[in-house]
C-alpha cells in the first residue's frame, strides 16, 4: 500500500530510481524508504548534494537523477578492498558514469571524520553551500554526531539532511544512528520513514531534516 501510494503520487518515478538503486546498483535500502526520500529530494531540485558514505553508488544515482540538471555532487568514502573498490580513480570513473551529463562529480577517498575532509569539502565547495546531505557513513553513535557536527554548517538556508539507518537493530550493535536521531527529533521537526515499524520490525529507517532558516540570511 505504501508503494502504491508512492506511485500516485509521483507516477512511479521515485519507485523505479529505488528499485533500480536497489536492484541494479546495490543499494543498501528498503524501497518504500529510499522511495520517499528520492521524492523529497525530487521536489527540492538540489544544485549541490553532498553524500556521505557513496558505496558502490546506488543511492547516488538516485541524488543525481533528482538533482538540478547542471548540479555538483559531492561523495565522501573510503575505499572498501573486501568489496572490490580498491582503487580511487577507477571507482571516481565509475560513479561519473551514474551521474547525468551536465553534471558535476567529486569523488573523496577519504575519512568523512577527520577535520582534514572536511577542509577538502569546502575547497572544493567554493563559496557554495549545500542543498541537499545525505548522512550513511560510520554507522556508530560518536560518527554520526561528528558527520553532523562537520558538515551540517556548510548546508544552504533551509537545506535538507537525511540519516540513513535511524531505526535500531538489535543484532547489529555497531550501528547506532538512531541514538542522535532520537535526539534530533525531539526538539526539530523531522519526517521519518521506516518501513518496518510494526512490532518485532527492525532496522534501517531513513530520517529527513530540514534545516530552519536563519534569520539573517534571506530565502533563496
Amino acid at each position: 500500500m505504501r508503494l502504491a501510494r508512492s506511485v500516485l503520487h509521483d507516477g512511479g518515478a521515485s519507485v523505479r530510481l529505488a528499485r533500480r538503486a536497489i536492484g541494479v546498483h546495490g543499494a543498501i535500502q528498503r524501497t518504500w524508504e529510499l522511495a520517499s526520500l528520492i521524492a523529497i529530494v525530487r521536489r527540492l531540485r538540489p544544485r549541490t548534494v553532498l553524500e556521505i558514505g557513496t558505496f558502490r553508488g546506488g543511492t547516488l544515482a538516485c541524488w543525481a537523477h533528482a538533482a538540478a540538471p547542471d548540479a555538483r555532487l559531492l561523495c565522501i568514502d573510503r575505499l572498501e578492498p573486501a568489496f572490490g573498490i580498491v582503487q580511487a580513480e577507477a571507482h571516481a570513473a565509475h560513479l561519473r558514469r551514474l551521474v547525468l551529463p551536465g553534471q558535476q562529480l567529486t569523488f573523496l577517498p577519504l575519512d568523512s571524520l577527520l577535520e582534514s575532509t572536511a577542509a577538502a569539502v569546502k575547497r572544493e565547495l567554493a563559496r557554495a553551500t549545500v542543498d541537499f546531505l545525505w548522512i550513511d557513513g560510520d554507522h556508530r553513535d560518536a560518527a554520526v554526531r561528528r558527520d553532523f557536527a562537520l558538515y551540517s554548517p556548510l548546508m544552504s538556508d533551509g537545506g535538507t539532511i537525511a540519516f540513513h539507518d535511524i531505526h535500531p537493530d538489535p543484532s547489529m550493535p555497531d550501528n547506532q544512528s538512531h541514538q542522535f536521531w532520537g535526539e534530533i527529533k525531539r526538539s526539530r521537526t523531522v519526517r521519518e520513514f521506516i518501513d518496518q515499524d510494526h512490532r518485532g520490525g527492525a532496522g534501517m529507517g531513513i530520517g529527513v531534516l530540514q534545516m530552519a532558516p536563519r534569520p539573517d540570511v534571506p530565502m533563496r
